[in-house]
């Protein structure tokens, strides 16, 4: 048996990516099983205002139980702001940039031309509405001096009066006059430095924050709105981490935490056939048989690797499945070797588990749970 030949027609065959973050580039909705457990976490974090903080192994669903509460709670075709942390991200990042370099070279522009709201920025800005006055961080109250308000936005302004959100966009068709809530996806906060979880507490709670490099409070309450607008526009925050570094204990007290366990296997199965459906078309017969094939291979080889560092979410599933009807080898030969022992070829056994596992000792200890041949 040979493997699969590597030429361009394989350009023509590539299959849709499975992650959710593809949803914006044009790609089919991504379905999600979310459990009673995640729903009800989710539910109290949005009912008390609180971040959502979800751990779990990697792979299991925690970004896209942020996209699945967008569309429940926001609506179909809603997703998250979302901004993914490094080692490098500081509080700051999550909520504006300042180009200061480019201040500096085109001295003469409106400072607002300079300035990027970030994800929980955006989520603040969007849940003030466009008419939300903007203060001055250090007396906390209106701007209202005409030199400084076209220092800020320009001579283009057209109109008196202090300065509002509006005033910081580039286009005033980007944000509404009507307060509206967002979810905000913070991914990985877990692999920002210590300080940047507690640097947003102010902002997470008081839902405001300061712009240091032009002296401006951002979250002030805009007297026209009405009340009822503002709490229900209050920012859902989601974040997640891979525990590879403990959170503050000053943040953590301010979450609602959740840890999405791995699925049994009817649940996987399920997560699968689904996937299988949605974004690969399959007809039903072909998707429930080659979710079933491929995840009762699966659990062979998460036998086989228990222990390692890196435990196959069900991320992992969905790929084997995929690869395992991409490849030549055949549903009916994989189920004969699992179920009957007739070997199968061990180089394309070999490619096939390694969308599964990660490592050379683990793509050894996976090759054990099928029987294989050097046989062609």
């Amino acid at each position: 048996m040979k493997g699969l030949e590597l030429d361009a027609h394989l350009l023509d065959n590539r299959l849709e990516t499975t992650s959710f973050v593809a949803r914006a580039a044009g790609g089919r909705k991504r379905p999600y099983t979310a459990d009673e457990s995640l729903e009800t976490a989710a539910s109290l974090a949005v009912l008390l205002g609180q971040p959502l903080l979800l751990s779990g192994l990697p792979g299991v669903g925690k970004t896209g139980a942020a996209y699945y509460l967008a569309s429940k709670v926001l609506g179909e075709d809603q997703e998250p702001i979302r901004l993914t942390v490094t080692t490098q991200t500081s509080g700051r990042d999550l909520l504006y940039k300042f180009d200061t370099l480019g201040r500096f070279h085109f001295s003469q522009k409106p400072l607002r031309q300079f300035l990027r709201f970030e994800a929980l920025g955006r989520a603040i800005v969007t849940a003030c509405g466009a008419n939300a006055l903007v203060l001055d961080s250090a007396k906390d109250e209106p701007i209202t001096n005409p030199d400084r308000i076209a220092e800020i936005v320009g001579n283009e302004r057209g109109f008196d009066g202090p300065l509002r959100l509006r005033d910081l966009l580039s286009r005033a068709d980007e944000l509404s006059e009507i307060p509206a809530a967002t979810v905000v996806l913070i991914d990985e906060i877990d692999k920002a430095p210590r300080d940047t979880p507690n640097d947003l507490l102010e902002s997470f709670e008081a839902m405001r924050f300061n712009i240091d490099e032009l002296g401006l409070k951002i979250g002030a309450v805009d007297d026209a709105a009405d009340p009822r607008l503002r709490k229900r526009a209050r920012p859902i925050v989601v974040a997640t981490t891979n525990a590879e570094n403990n959170l503050p204990d000053a943040f953590l007290r301010r979450c609602v935490f959740h840890e999405i366990a791995m699925p049994d296997e009817e649940t996987v199965r399920s997560i699968v056939f689904q996937h299988l459906m949605t974004i690969d078309e399959m007809d039903k017969t072909l998707a429930e048989r080659t979710s079933e094939v491929a995840v009762s291979l699966g659990r062979r080889v998460a036998e086989r690797v228990k222990g390692s560092s890196r435990v196959p979410g069900t991320a992992e599933y969905i790929a084997l499945a995929r690869a395992v009807h991409a490849s030549p080898l055949t549903l009916n030969a994989i189920q004969k070797a699992l179920i009957e022992g007739v070997p199968v070829n061990r180089d394309v056994a070999k490619a096939i588990l390694g969308v599964m596992v990660k490592t050379a000792d683990d793509l050894l200890n996976a090759l054990k749970a099928l029987p294989v041949s050097a046989l062609k």
